[in-house]
């Protein structure tokens, strides 16, 4: 469904055979990455591989790290395909999908990292499948939360004028799904899916190399080469890892995100033509290639199915049932059973646990909790504030966007143990310490997630109300009250909810930054839930995540979600 009618191409396509032969060639050296992938997967199992911090071993190490953020992120995908539109289209589901998805994005990443690979290595003891699936799994728990939420709430905003044609046009559930509802939604979801890779490179050395007890368990790539460089204090390995990062980031950026961005335009609900239209070298370059036209026009074959319409049939008085996703499945209920056992299986486990948290720990709990709120909220007001004029400053200029957007994504990409004990040295040489410290921490670790959905609202404002703000010769301030601020207010909402988990989430790292010569310490829930792991109080661990989740899903339904529904009922995007 091609809803922007500016963005249609007429210049005509011609053909290359240089670019058949570097489709092919990548065709080719991604079936033979993944078969070295296998490979590695299949090792014997090793507590701790050995990482060469040789740069000749880079490549390597970055593609197999590529390689795992690569699975991840289709998991992502599917999974964000399938929880979002469940939630968004079964009411009944919805009351418990969505408190669900808020307890899992902000649950810490130790809360996923020890029990999997406890499980899973024990499930596969023999070989290095086990170790391998943890990372995979972790950074998806890394990539997946933002893009739900942003492909729930396109759902949930869905005009109803787009529902309308679909039901004229006598659409089937998979046509309204391909023809509609991912064409609605995948500018919001190429952004989030930008941000959700950058969170995955974020925690990347924790993921490929983290221990457990008095283990240490490694995989080789290019999180665990900045791990072992970092304790070893290599610094030249260190610039060597932060350069094939960067290359890595960059080469995403123009092979894989710039021509989704610039194909996502088609897309955008706007009738009139802007001024400048943006381009991509390697979507134009595709689009010259005879295997690659071949592959779309498969590929669109098998997702656009024709309407089947029969005029000649009398329309049917019985009243129609709604579909309802998942409705007609004899199993759900079957699945429902199964997942409300093990939520009561998990529950009686951890009231065991804390039977034995005593009441002065749980009032510390508390304080804890009030003081890591305080700077989760005050992390999201100061990135609001930084983050908002930037990414409509980007958003609403597409030549600059074309430079200023890998930049973007190198800054939020960087990982936490490269990036955090440097910024608490600069804290300390401005004589501050980490109780307002871990604020600063925080919002390098959210900021992107705001800034990231902004730029996407910033871009989807059509440019037929740009063009009415000029006409009216509105001045600076009256343009962002009356066309910005009410045009990026959903993806905002968005961006406030993915960031607060990613605060909550960033707490464990900010609150209690870890050094080869010291720890330092801020009080709060994050620094509790670290020190509780760390000392084995299983008790106190249980109590901390328990009450962060609640809290959580408290603050969700009484604050995000009024501004979400707010979003959806007054500033949708119909021109």
């Amino acid at each position: 469904m091609d809803l922007n009618p500016a963005q249609r191409s007429t210049e005509p396509v011609r053909r290359s055979f240089s670019a058949d032969l570097i489709v092919l060639a990548v065709i080719i050296g991604g079936l033979f990455s993944l078969i070295e992938m296998g490979k590695e997967w299949h090792h014997p199992f090793q507590n701790k591989v050995e990482i060469d911090l040789s740069p000749w071993y880079l490549p390597y190490y970055t593609m197999l790290s590529f390689l795992r953020g690569a699975v991840a992120y289709v998991l992502s995908i599917l999974f964000t395909l399938f929880y979002a539109r469940w939630a968004a289209y079964d009411r009944q589901a919805e009351k418990y999908l969505i408190p669900l998805l808020d307890i899992l994005q902000s649950l810490p990443l130790s809360a996923f990292l020890t029990p999997l690979e406890i499980g899973l290595v024990s499930l596969f003891p023999h070989t290095e499948l086990g170790l391998e699936l943890t990372c995979v799994i972790v950074i998806f728990t890394g990539q997946v939360w933002n893009m739900t939420f942003s492909f729930y709430y396109s759902l949930k905003s869905l005009p109803d004028d787009f529902n309308f044609v679909g039901k004229l046009a006598r659409f089937t559930p998979w046509q309204k799904f391909t023809q509609i509802e991912i064409p609605f939604a995948t500018k919001g979801l190429v952004y989030n899916s930008m941000v959700s890779m950058a969170g995955g490179w974020f925690f990347l050395s924790i993921t490929e190399a983290f221990t457990l007890g008095d283990q240490d368990y490694r995989v080789p790539g290019i999180g665990s080469y900045m791990s072992v460089a970092h304790d070893l204090k290599d610094g030249w390995a260190q610039v060597y890892a932060v350069v094939a990062m960067i290359l890595l980031i960059v080469a995403l950026d123009q092979f894989v995100w710039r021509p989704l961005i610039v194909w996502s335009n088609k897309f955008k609900l706007e009738d009139t033509e802007s001024e400048y239209h943006d381009r991509s070298t390697v979507l134009r370059y595709l689009s010259r290639s005879r295997l690659a036209g071949w592959l779309h026009d498969r590929m669109t074959r098998f997702v656009r199915q024709p309407a089947v319409i029969h005029p000649a049939v009398a329309p049917s008085t019985k009243p129609r049932r709604e579909w309802r996703f998942l409705s007609r499945i004899p199993w759900r209920n079957l699945f429902m059973v199964i997942v409300t056992a093990a939520l009561a299986y998990g529950a009686y486990n951890v009231i065991l646990l804390l039977w034995a948290v005593t009441l002065k720990e749980w009032l510390h709990i508390g304080i804890s909790l009030l003081l890591t709120l305080t700077r989760v909220l005050t992390a999201i007001a100061l990135s609001t504030l930084i983050a908002v004029p930037i990414g409509i400053w980007i958003g609403s200029n597409p030549k600059l966007s074309r430079y200023l957007m890998p930049i973007t994504q190198i800054a939020a990409s960087f990982p936490a143990p490269l990036v955090f004990p440097n910024l608490v040295v600069l804290i300390y040489l401005l004589h501050g310490n980490l109780e307002w410290g871990a604020v600063v921490l925080m919002m390098f670790g959210t900021i992107w997630y705001i800034l990231f959905n902004v730029i996407s609202g910033a871009s989807a404002v059509p440019q037929d109300l740009r063009a009415c703000t000029q006409l009216t010769h509105l001045s600076g301030w009256q343009r962002w009250r009356t066309l910005w601020l009410p045009g990026i207010f959903p993806a905002l909402t968005t961006g406030w909810i993915t960031a607060a988990g990613g605060a909550w989430n960033a707490s464990i790292v900010s609150e209690y930054v870890q050094n080869p010569d010291q720890t330092l310490t801020a009080h709060g829930l994050g620094a509790l839930i670290q020190d509780a792991q760390n000392t084995n109080n299983y008790p106190v661990l249980a109590a901390s995540v328990l009450a962060m989740a609640l809290f959580v899903v408290f603050f969700n339904r009484t604050v995000w979600k009024r501004l979400s529904a707010l979003a959806q009922e007054r500033y949708q995007l119909i021109t």
